[in-house]
C-alpha cells in the first residue's frame, strides 16, 4: 500500500511538473489538454477541471475580448473586430488583430494592450465577482483597458473611479484564479 501511494504521489508531481513545464512554453496544446500519464478518467478530468486558467475571461472559441483586437482601444480609440488570419495565443487565450502591425504591436508587450483583469468586467472585480466584459462598453484608465458588463454598470464604476480602482486592485489579487462560479457560491 505504500509503495503503491508513493507511486501516485510519483506520478501526480510528474504530471504538475509536466503541466508547470506547459505552461513556460507557448503552444498550441490548449491548457485543459492534459496528457494521459496513466491517470483514470476520473483524476484526469480533476487535473483538466484545476489546469483551466480562470484569470482570463475567454468566450466558447477560446478567443479573449470576443475576437476584438485589443491594440485598437489605444490606437484607433474604438473597439474593432479582428481576424484569424492575425491572432496570437497569450497567457491561454487567443487574441485576433485587424493587420499584423497591431498583432507585432501586442507581442512586443502584452501586459499593456491585454484587457486589465483578464478581460472581467471591471466593476465586477469591485464587488469581488467575475462578469462577462462587453468589449463594445469600455474605458482606458490610467493607460489599461478596461471591459464592462454593460453600460449602466460602466457609468456606476465611473460615480467612483478613483475609489473604484483602488478596490479592483485589492480584489483581483484575490479572486484572480478563481472561477465565477466559485465567487457566486460564496455569495
Amino acid at each position: 500500500m505504500f509503495i503503491k501511494n508513493i507511486k501516485s504521489v510519483s506520478l501526480l508531481l510528474g504530471l504538475v511538473v509536466t503541466i508547470a513545464m506547459g505552461g513556460c512554453t507557448q503552444s498550441s496544446q490548449s491548457s485543459s489538454e492534459v496528457p494521459d500519464a496513466g491517470l483514470s478518467a476520473a483524476q484526469t478530468e480533476g487535473v483538466k477541471a484545476s489546469a483551466i486558467n480562470h484569470s482570463i475571461n475567454i468566450d466558447e472559441k477560446g478567443r479573449a475580448l470576443r475576437g476584438h483586437d485589443p491594440v485598437a482601444y489605444f490606437t484607433k480609440g474604438e473597439p474593432v473586430k479582428g481576424s484569424p488570419e492575425f491572432s496570437f495565443q497569450w497567457n491561454d487565450a487567443e487574441y485576433y488583430f485587424a493587420t499584423a502591425e497591431n498583432r507585432d504591436k501586442f507581442i512586443s508587450n502584452p501586459a499593456q494592450y491585454a484587457p486589465a483583469n483578464g478581460g472581467y468586467c471591471t466593476f465586477g472585480v469591485v464587488l469581488a465577482k467575475k462578469f462577462d466584459g462587453d468589449p463594445a462598453i469600455w474605458s482606458v484608465h490610467k493607460n489599461r483597458l478596461h471591459v464592462f458588463l454593460n453600460q449602466e454598470v460602466q457609468e456606476k464604476f465611473l460615480q467612483d473611479e478613483s475609489g473604484n480602482l483602488k478596490r479592483v486592485a485589492e480584489n483581483w489579487p484575490i479572486i484572480q484564479d478563481k472561477s465565477p462560479e466559485e465567487l457566486e457560491a460564496k455569495s
